[in-house]
């Protein structure tokens, strides 16, 4: 699995929120793709995460 360009580890049964929180990343303040997928953070599914997944996560930035 990659996360963010680098190797993960990958752990059979691992899901995308308990990733998040094993990242300590809050998903309200993220926008995720996994593969072709892309969610607003507060709406990614919790679904199970596959070992070939690549998971991209941006942060939130505001500026004015």
């Amino acid at each position: 699995m990659q996360v963010n360009g680098q190797p993960h580890p990958f752990t059979p049964g691992l899901t995308l929120h308990a990733l998040l929180r094993e990242l300590a990343i809050a998903p309200e303040r993220v926008a995720i793709a996994v593969g072709d997928d892309f969610y607003p953070g507060g709406q990614a599914p919790d679904c199970e995460l596959a070992e070939e997944d690549v998971v991209e996560i941006v942060r939130a930035i505001g500026g004015g």
